[in-house]
């Protein structure tokens, strides 16, 4: 997946600073353009948002800025829409956590994760300094989100020097033929997709949810990236699901993928 252009939400916080760190490091590995997109209460770039384009191009980026009133959410996907985003970078919500120890994302990661015509990078968890040589691991069920999530591993893979880990977890304990039938199929996804030939695959059992984030764990991995077939609110709320789960509870940045 060729990444030309990153919308990034810029809130002039903690949260905005987050996911422009998170964007410097996706268009400085991918030349992509940038564009720092803030929710103003006068529809002006403000002073901060114009040096913070300034310092982009000073660190060799190509960087746009966009301010418009509303809200946030929507400046965001407008941009996104109108600049035809291959990537859209949002912050968390700024460290807020529960009593069972999960981040709850903010109104605006989840309005861009539900509706985003692209693909959204959540800068949940631990930040690298750089993600030269980063490790990625990808939770795949063979579907086509998760299927193109695999491609954007080998894409990101390729442009930093990085390694991946493939992850298929059954909820329920399978047969050694089944697992070994599981294996194959990752084997052959990471042939047919063109994946580095260092890339490692996994079948776990478990909680799809929490196995998947054991294992960011486990290999020590830096980010790690899931298909998403669009966030439904009630339902994440009610049942779970591992998308909305590893957003909530991974320890590095979550880049939730459509096709």
């Amino acid at each position: 997946m060729a990444i030309r252009t990153v919308v990034v939400g810029v809130d002039l916080g903690d949260s905005g600073a987050r996911a422009l760190r998170l964007a410097r490091d996706t268009a400085d590995a991918t030349k992509a353009t940038l564009w720092l997109v803030h929710a103003a209460e006068e529809g002006e770039v403000p002073p901060a948002l114009e040096r913070e384009r300034l310092a982009c191009e000073a660190a060799g980026l190509s960087a746009q800025t966009s301010s418009e009133r509303g809200e946030a959410w929507a400046t965001i996907l407008r941009t996104a829409v109108a600049v035809q985003a291959d990537l859209i970078a949002v912050g968390d919500s700024a460290g807020s956590s529960s009593a069972l120890g999960k981040r709850r994302l903010g109104s605006t990661a989840e309005r861009v994760l539900h509706d985003a015509p692209c693909s959204v990078l959540v800068s949940c968890g631990r930040l690298r300094d750089d993600y030269q040589g980063a490790r990625i691991v990808v939770g795949v069920d063979f579907s086509p989100h998760s299927i193109a999530a695999a491609r954007w591993a080998r894409d990101v893979a390729r442009a930093v020097e990085g390694h991946v880990t493939l992850v298929h977890v059954n909820p329920d304990e399978a047969a050694e033929s089944l697992r070994s039938g599981l294996v194959s199929r990752l084997e052959q996804l990471v042939l047919s997709e063109g994946l580095p030939s260092s890339t490692e695959v996994h079948v776990l059992e478990g909680p799809v949810g929490p196995t998947l984030c054991a294992s960011v764990d486990r290999v020590g991995a830096d980010l790690l990236f899931l298909g998403c077939r669009g966030l439904d609110r009630a339902r994440g709320t009610n049942l779970g699901s591992v998308s909305q789960y590893c957003l909530r509870s991974a320890q590095v940045p979550v880049l939730a993928v459509r096709p």
